[in-house]
């Protein structure tokens, strides 16, 4: 079975990527805007979005299927998403472990985004941006998604701000760039974020959790592994260490949620313990409805 079932394909069926032109646009068009200049000829038609140029609907077709569709032509560039996994070591905490959640969430933003006709591309990091998927563009590629998030396991550290450097040199155009992440690195998402926003893309980040993050149920005389760094610790947890630390993430995540709206993009909180339905819907949406098909 793939990682997404036939209950979630329905619901991510009746949702939509909401992406502003201006984050998508090139100087041929963008994924609302497309531009016909002379001498280029047509490529293909895609189902019409509202706030489509009206001008370019194939009245004809519509007339043969009843449906509304625009006429493509070779100048046009689709939206473009890029789906950034984290693969660092913590992801591997939580019951169940919190990367398995963040593959589904990023076969579902895939296959949202191949199912609107957009280049979608799947790119787990660590320390540094990893191989990645081809784009894709149909939901039947979606089989494909699944063996390649199959062979993805978390392991080592986070460099989350070179990470956005490599993905700057090997896509300069801007995107929608999704980030599937723990956040459980003191430093370089904050950076990060305001770098993506800086560069044009537009940015969500779903930030997904375990309760362990934020309040280990462990206390005494411990010998710590950090998942990450790969270096042990040995340390007394008392009630009063456990409410600073809790303390400090907390403000941790505030700061990089800041980032992320300062730079004009979306944070939403999914937990591990969340049935899919529902982190779909909240990954999806946040604060703000996704846009829904009637």
């Amino acid at each position: 079975m793939g990682l997404l079932d036939r209950t979630a394909r329905r619901i991510l069926d009746r949702l939509t990527l909401a992406v502003r032109p201006s984050a998508t646009a090139t100087r041929q068009g963008g994924h609302r805007s497309p531009v016909l200049a002379s001498g280029v000829e047509f490529a293909d038609h895609r189902a019409y979005v509202a706030g489509d140029d009206v001008r370019h609907i194939d009245w004809k077709a519509f007339a043969r299927h009843g449906q509304l569709t625009i006429r493509q032509f070779e100048e046009e560039r689709d939206a473009r998403i890029h789906v950034l996994l984290d693969l660092s070591g913590s992801m591997s905490r939580g019951t169940p472990p919190k990367l398995d959640l963040a593959k589904q969430l990023a076969a579902a933003f895939a296959y949202v985004g191949m199912r609107q006709f957009d280049r979608a591309t799947v790119m787990p990091f660590g320390d540094s941006l990893e191989r990645e998927t081809r784009p894709l563009r149909t939901p039947a590629d979606l089989p494909e998604v699944d063996r390649f998030l199959a062979s993805c396991s978390a392991g080592g550290p986070t460099a989350f701000t070179d990470v956005v450097r490599t993905l700057a040199q090997r896509t300069p155009g801007r995107a929608l760039v999704v980030v599937l992440t723990d956040l459980m690195k003191p430093e370089g998402f904050q950076t990060g974020f305001r770098t993506l926003g800086a560069l044009g893309h537009e940015l969500r980040v779903v930030h997904v959790r375990c309760a362990e993050d934020h309040e280990p149920d462990f206390s005494g005389e411990l010998e710590l592994f950090d998942a990450e760094e790969e270096r042990s610790v040995r340390i007394r947890l008392t009630r009063e260490l456990s409410a600073a630390y809790a303390a400090e993430i907390h403000k941790h995540i505030e700061s990089c949620r800041d980032a992320c709206r300062r730079a004009g993009g979306r944070f939403v909180d999914v937990p591990v313990e969340m049935p899919l339905e529902l982190a779909l819907r909240r990954a999806f949406g946040g604060r703000e409805r996704a846009e829904v098909r009637a």
